[in-house]
């Protein structure tokens, strides 16, 4: 018994003294335990640290290890993988060997390559420009005229093919093994209708620009996936398909984009800068600038800025600058500026700002102003103000202001001025050299006020001061201007008379009217270095003696306004003194006199 139990137990102790040195030799040195407290510390330093409490030793390149690197650690108790993975930022790869820890630069991705053929599975005929990609790894490549297509893939296998093209169904098949090659995938085609989203996400390849600026290949690529998209954090690219996403980069909605020279995204959700130009197959939020141009597909909603022009096939919502154009297909709401041409295909709510010309497609409600040109096609609320023409199509609603002309095809409220102003239907004041209204309940006031619907007619009468005269009255009962002219008969007394004047008609019955009327005249008297002034209260009743013809007469009341002169032979003699009046100094004298004569109305009656 004591034998047997003296053998048992010196069989165990032999187990332990076996297995213990081979447990210790056997544990990894990766997964020894330290701990590393240092600040601003060189990696060499740390290094040996952690090989002295390892109680193992380093090997590695100097030429590889930034040895003198000043780095900070806290870790305690941590595995000696963690603290080489948080020091060198998963950049290495380790090795043991013995008691040493091998430090080695990570693997080189491996590359393979993928190749096939992709035919009509009706025809058996090769599909040629065929887009073949893939959505994990964004990699692409177009078939050519006999079908084949040729991609190089970075990183492990199976790897997911979907191949499409426009008209055919997407088919999508899963590669296994590395460097495949010569693979047939058959594609069939599909009976449908052309997606809108597909028609709107390839305008902006097929504008001028696009087809300019982008390849043949890409355009078709853009074609056939038109519903995939991926949303990443960033692209760099030096022209279109030459990038971090290569012929990818039109499927990529990106935070941050930079082209160089140009580049063609799916979109942007934050910033877009170029060198040259963006072009974005889908929406554009936040920022977007281009030293050429911008053409976005979508909308955009931010701020976009090109030196020559913005292109935007959809809506705006922010803030547009363009050195040439701005064009915008849908509504703005924001502020559009540009240095020629600023263009809004539909509504505008907001400001437009152009050197030469602001056009509104749709209704506008807010401020438009250019060198030369305003034009809203619909109704507009707000102001147009240009050096020269103002134009809405439908109702103007605020104010007009020109250098030239201002134009309301339907009704204006509010208020024009300019050279010239014309509304249909007037509803405000126009203030201008010549003012032209269909209608009018409002007030034209200029030298020439042509309504159609109105009071406007031509009189000859005749006056205390001249024998002869001719008033031609522009406007509305409630207001019209007048241009008069008159002149005495025979070769004594002559004289000769010529201004302007104002009146407003005030009807009592159906046949009989009063009209009041105040008007400055000037008098030629032989001299044009002293012309004397006139300006007089007249005012008279009208009868009408037919629908167009209207007699009228009336007392008035003169006020003369002249230096001293001397009263040439043959001209008539002023003041009229033998007419009652009142003594207003030595430059001023007024008198009571009277008109009466014949008018015959031309304009519809409004």
């Amino acid at each position: 018994m004591i034998w047997t139990f003296t053998l048992s137990r010196g069989i165990k102790l032999a187990a332990i003294l076996i297995v213990i040195p081979f447990i210790a030799r056997t544990q990894s040195i990766l997964n020894k335990t330290v701990s590393v407290q240092v600040s601003r510390q060189p990696v060499s330093s740390v290094l040996k640290t952690v090989s002295e409490q390892g109680k193992f030793y380093f090997s590695y390149n100097s030429n590889i290890i930034p040895g003198d690197s000043l780095v900070t650690l806290n870790l305690r108790e941590s595995a000696v993988k963690q603290v080489l993975d948080i020091l060198f930022k998963n950049n290495y790869q380790y090795k043991e060997k013995g008691e040493y820890l091998i430090i080695l630069p990570a693997p080189k991705e491996k590359t393979s390559y993928i190749s096939g053929r992709v035919f009509d599975i009706e025809t058996n005929a090769p599909a040629d420009y065929a887009s073949v990609y893939s959505r994990q790894l964004l990699i692409s490549d177009l078939t050519d005229d006999d079908g084949r297509f040729r991609m190089r893939v970075k990183g492990s296998f199976p790897v997911s093919l979907t191949v499409s093209k426009v008209g055919y169904g997407d088919t999508t098949i899963v590669v296994q093994a590395e460097e495949s090659h010569d693979l047939k995938i058959n594609i069939s085609t599909r009976a449908v209708d052309l997606d809108p989203l597909i028609v709107r996400y390839s305008e902006g390849a097929s504008t001028w620009l696009g087809r300019l600026f982008l390849s043949a290949r890409l355009r078709a690529q853009s074609r056939n996936i038109s519903k995939f998209f991926v949303a990443l954090p960033y692209q760099a690219s030096l022209s279109p398909g030459l990038g971090t996403h290569g012929r990818m980069s039109s499927q990529v909605v990106n935070k941050f984009s930079l082209n160089l020279l140009g580049g063609y995204t799916a979109g942007v959700n934050g910033v877009e800068l170029a060198g040259g130009f963006n072009m974005s197959k889908k929406d554009v939020q936040y920022v977007q600038i281009a030293g050429a141009f911008n053409v976005v597909s979508g909308y955009v909603k931010g701020v976009q800025i090109a030196g020559f022009l913005n292109h935007v096939l959809d809506s705006l919502q922010g803030v547009q600058v363009s050195g040439f154009s701005g064009n915008v297909k849908k509504a703005v709401h924001g502020v559009q500026v540009s240095g020629f041409l600023s263009r809004s295909a539909a509504a505008l709510h907001g400001v437009q700002v152009s050197g030469a010309a602001g056009i509104v497609g749709g209704e506008g409600d807010g401020v438009q102003v250019s060198g030369a040109y305003n034009h809203a096609a619909d109704t507009f609320h707000g102001v147009q103000i240009t050096g020269g023409v103002n134009f809405a199509k439908n109702e103007m609603d605020g104010m007009q202001l020109s250098g030239v002309a201002n134009i309301g095809k339907t009704e204006v409220k509010g208020f024009q001025l300019g050279f010239m102003n014309y509304a249909k239907r007037l509803k405000g004041v126009q203030l201008g050299i010549v003012n032209v209204a269909d209608s009018s309940a409002g007030l034209s006031l200029g030298l020439i006020n042509i309504i159609k619907k109105s009071n406007s007619n031509v009189s000859v009468y005749a006056n205390e001061i001249v024998p002869i005269n001719l008033a031609w009255k522009m406007g509305t009962r409630k207001f019209y201007s007048m241009l008069i002219g008159g002149t005495t008969t025979g070769s004594q007394h002559k004289a000769y008379t010529f201004g302007a004047g104002i009146g407003r008609e005030f009807r009592i019955n159906k046949n009989l009217d009063l009209f009041t009327e105040i008007t400055s005249q000037n008098i030629y008297l032989g001299s044009w270095d002293q012309i004397p002034s006139i300006y007089r209260f007249q005012t008279a009743l009208n009868l009408k003696l037919s629908r167009r013809l209207i007699l009228f007469a009336g007392p008035t009341f003169s006020v003369y306004q002249a230096d001293q002169h001397e009263v040439k032979e043959g001209y008539k003699s002023f003041p009229l003194n033998k007419y009652p009046g009142f003594d207003m100094g030595s430059k001023l004298s007024s008198w009571f006199g009277w008109q009466g004569g014949l008018s015959f109305r031309y304009a519809k009656a409004d």
